[in-house]
Formats: structure tokens, sequence, C-alpha cells
């Protein structure tokens, strides 16, 4: 972690990926890297919090947190102002904050494979967000609003297939092949981010798409 720790020097520093690295914990001194504009910490399964110093980070606009053990999106992310992309998905989520669209600038929020049973109704306040990904089996309220959103906001449920896991002696191996599965899950979204965008010829009765899809 001393690296990491490191970083609060860097005041240029601009994209920061420590993904996969087996962090449990992140410096406070990352929010001295006050032009960070892109940060990874995907993938290291053990964070579950992250210091209010990063609330500094006013320039970053890509910030991806996914497949941790985060059971709120932090306080200090709520005050990214720039945040654009926000991929909190593959965590221990059950619900959002009711201030969420304090983060009026996200265009994409990706909260698959968490255990949401509600969206709240701020997230039709967000005006630019126009991607929004949710696992959908344990849903029990979607506010109408946010369907009949006029906002451009195109929903997309995934419906989140059970992880069998084979037990055996070597546990390096089962963690490689879960992060083997969040990587290639990952690629896919990217892909189909991609996908949506490339369409912008599509006729406006098919803007918001609400699917339905196997991983």
């Amino acid at each position: 972690l001393n690296y990491l720790t490191l970083t609060g020097c860097l005041k240029n520093l601009k994209v920061l990926n420590v993904s996969f690295n087996n962090l449990k914990s992140v410096p406070p001194e990352l929010g001295d890297c006050e032009n960070l504009e892109k940060l990874d910490l995907s993938g290291n399964m053990e964070i579950t919090e992250l210091p209010f110093e990063l609330s500094n980070l006013k320039q970053l606009t890509f910030m991806d947190v996914s497949a941790n053990k985060f059971h709120s999106i932090p306080i200090c992310v709520l005050r990214m102002s720039n945040l654009q992309w926000l991929d909190i998905s593959s965590n221990c989520l059950k619900d959002l904050p009711e201030d969420i669209d304090r983060l009026d600038e996200l265009q994409t929020l990706l909260l698959q494979k968490n255990k949401l049973t509600y969206l709240p109704r701020a997230l039709v306040n967000m005006p630019k967000l126009s991607l929004l990904v949710v696992s959908g089996d344990d849903l029990v309220e979607i506010p109408t609003a946010i369907c009949e959103s006029t906002t451009g906001l195109k929903f997309v449920s995934l419906k989140d297939s059970p992880v069998e896991r084979i037990v055996c002696e070597d546990t390096e191996e089962i963690v490689e092949n879960e992060r083997e599965r969040e990587q290639v899950e990952k690629e896919f979204m990217k892909a189909y981010i991609e996908d949506l965008k490339e369409r912008e010829s599509t006729p406006s009765y098919t803007t918001k798409v609400m699917l339905s899809l196997q991983l």
C-alpha cells in the first residue's frame, strides 16, 4: 500500500489504475491528486469504504470500484461533481442514497450484481443520466417516473445467473476464476455501451429500452 500512498505527491496525475491488486483500503492522501480524471479500484475484492478526502477529486470523470465490498455509495463519491461514469457493480449495495442526484453530470451508472430492492425517484432528477444498469432479481419497486422519464434514460435490467463454484483446495484458483469472470463481464458491458453510443440515429420511440440478459 506504500506505493499508493505516494500518489498523494503526484499533483499532476490524471489516471490511476490499481485494479486487481488485493488492496484492502485506500489512503486519504489520494485526495491530494486533485487533477486525477480516471480512477480504477476494481477487482480488489476487499475494499469497503473510501476516505472522505477523496471528495477533493473534483476533476474525476471516471470511477470504477466494481468487485469490492461496498455496502453503500461512499459519501466522497457523491461530492465528485464532475463524475460522468460510475461503476459500482458486484458489490454489496442494498439501496442507493436519496441524494444520488447530487451527481448531476453522471451519464453512466453501473449497479448490476448488487442486492438492490428498489430504485430511488431521485434518479429522475439526474439530467445527463443516459444508461442505468441494474440486476433485476431483487428489485421489487421501480418508480414509474423512471420508466416514463423524458431525460433520455436507457434502463437495462440484467438477470444474474447464480455462480456455481467448485470447492477445491487451491483458493487462489477460485479468486483468479472470479477475477476472469468479472473482467469478461466488464468487457461485455463496455462493448454494449459503445454499441448504444453508435446508434445515435435510432428512432425516438426506441430510445428507452428494457433488456433481460443472461450472463
